[in-house]
């Protein structure tokens, strides 16, 4: 009798997990509309100054001036289900040292992320590549961003997005290359519970 028990909680206990894992693994259908994304926010972020034991602190007179951009968003989906890969197509418009229009581009791609909450993804431009576009290596002026757009992918399809200009400005002028990931930058260690999980670059 006792080893009939045992048996049958062995085989309720797999059976519970085996759901479990179903459920959080189930294949999800995205559409567009289905990532809802908010406006995004833009500053600039200094270079993060980390202190590191065995090694003489060095003051840093002039740290030097990235551009973030931050996106809140929420997926829809089953509850407690979990999308493997979203990827954010990020497109910042500014004004060059000759007052030319020039868009820069670049992919984020989130993995694992829960439907159903409120989270994050972000974006960076270096300040070099800032530098080369503005002729002001010194500091950069969140002014001369015109526009911030995103496209979000899942599965080769577009399923949200946003625009602060209310159009894809990013046609008009073409992109070249430039917003990189916060795991490609000096924050990637910051903030991490805030921001949705990112594929890490390949080495």
């Amino acid at each position: 009798m006792i080893r009939s028990l045992s048996v049958l909680l062995l085989i309720a206990t797999a059976s519970f997990f085996t759901a479990s894992s179903v459920e959080a693994q189930q294949v999800i259908q995205l559409q567009m509309g289905d990532v809802k994304v908010d406006s995004p926010s833009y500053d600039t972020q200094k270079t993060p100054n980390f202190q590191a034991g065995d090694v003489k602190t060095k003051n840093i007179p002039n740290p030097r001036d990235w551009l973030e951009i931050e996106i809140p968003f929420e997926v829809k989906g089953p509850r407690k289900a979990v999308i493997k890969e979203l990827l954010f197509r990020y497109y910042v418009g500014l004004v060059d040292k000759d007052g030319t229009p020039k868009t820069l581009t670049g992919d984020v791609k989130h993995v694992n992320v829960p439907t159903g909450e409120k989270t994050f993804s972000s974006a960076y431009i270096s300040p070099s590549t800032l530098g080369d576009l503005t002729g002001d290596f010194r500091r950069f002026q969140s002014s001369n961003v015109k526009g911030i757009g995103v496209e979000v992918v899942y599965n080769g399809v577009i399923v949200g997005g946003v625009s602060t200009t209310n159009s894809k400005f990013w046609e008009a002028t073409g992109v070249t290359p430039g917003v990189l990931g916060k795991a490609e930058t000096p924050f990637a260690l910051l903030w991490i519970d805030r921001y949705a999980d990112v594929e890490r670059p390949a080495k």
